[in-house]
């Protein structure tokens, strides 16, 4: 992760912009439950785990195409990273799901998956994700619609690609953030991805159309800790050597807080206000204009680090 922040904020760097686009990889799976802390344990323990494929589906009790598949979703969500023929363990990994000292080991909290979605959404570069939280405003969508615009995502950033794959990277995302319709199949088939939680998608079908929901407003599971991780590496992208940050900009800059956590004005505001409360520097004030700036008396950075780990 980057370096700013506190005395013991790790190394950070990660782009606001993402590199190009992705859109396969993922091998037509979403992250499942239990995925996370078994690759880190299985990482921590063996840094050659992805050496062979035979070893890693030995070493994860996992087929092939999974084995590959939870490799991508550790790269993507920043959670580990290559060396090599090694694979070790990101230092942002460690904070959160080291068991003696990560602040969420199994994923128990909420607000340890709204900090993977913003890892995921602004930094992997993944296209349908670009597409819904970074590109969108759209309060509904149909899945062919969807699919469509996933087609012009990557002729506009990386050459065309096929409806086939297009369409199976608007299923994967669908199954990453909608309750799965599968209710037969193996247990590993049928276990949903933890991301769901989040209730950031539903799926309808009004009319009998496929359609994609994206509800927008306050957030009951952002935590104040989520929302300063979150704030902290906006602020650290777009505008490090400021002290204050306009709700506008929160609201509708590039990878903006509101938009990838799909807040409406108000469900921003009031999840400030929790942060606010939080510390006794950050304060939002008016801007004189008939608009709101969180400020802060003395380093953002830092006091949002503080906030987020502590």
């Amino acid at each position: 992760m980057t370096a700013t922040g506190g005395p013991d904020a790790p190394e950070v760097g990660w782009p606001i912009v993402p590199g190009p686009r992705v859109f396969s990889g993922h091998e037509s799976f979403a992250c499942r439950y239990g995925w996370i802390p078994k690759l880190y344990e299985a990482v921590i323990e063996d840094p050659d785990l992805f050496a062979s494929d035979d070893h890693a589906i030995l070493r994860l009790g996992l087929g092939r195409n999974m084995v590959k598949s939870l490799r991508f979703w550790g790269e993507a969500l920043r959670l580990t990273q290559r060396n090599g023929r090694e694979v070790h363990v990101t230092e942002f990994a460690r904070m959160l799901l080291d068991p003696r000292v990560g602040q969420d080991p199994y994923l128990e909290t909420p607000g340890a998956l709204w900090r993977l979605h913003w890892t995921l959404t602004v930094h992997a570069g993944l296209g349908a994700w670009a597409v819904v939280f970074l590109e969108m405003q759209d309060r509904e969508i149909t899945r062919e619609r969807l699919v469509t615009a996933v087609r012009g995502c990557a002729a506009r950033v990386r050459g065309t690609i096929t409806s086939g794959t297009a369409a199976n990277h608007v299923n994967v995302f669908l199954q990453t953030y909608a309750a799965s319709e599968q209710a037969e199949g193996p247990p590993e088939e049928t276990l949903g991805s933890p991301f769901q939680e989040l209730a950031l998608v539903r799926l309808a079908a009004p009319g009998g159309v496929p359609t994609v929901r994206l509800p927008r407003g306050p957030k009951r599971s952002l935590d104040a800790s989520a929302l300063a991780f979150i704030l902290h590496d906006f602020w650290q992208g777009s505008m490090p050597g400021s002290e204050t940050l306009s709700l506008r900009s929160l609201m509708l800059a590039r990878a903006a807080p509101g938009a990838v956590l799909l807040l409406d004005e108000p469900g921003l505001h009031e999840a400030l206000d929790s942060v606010c409360c939080r510390s006794g520097r950050l304060t939002l004030r008016g801007d004189g204009a008939g608009g709101l700036d969180l400020t802060c008396k003395g380093e953002p950075l830092r006091e949002l680090w503080e906030i987020a780990w502590s």
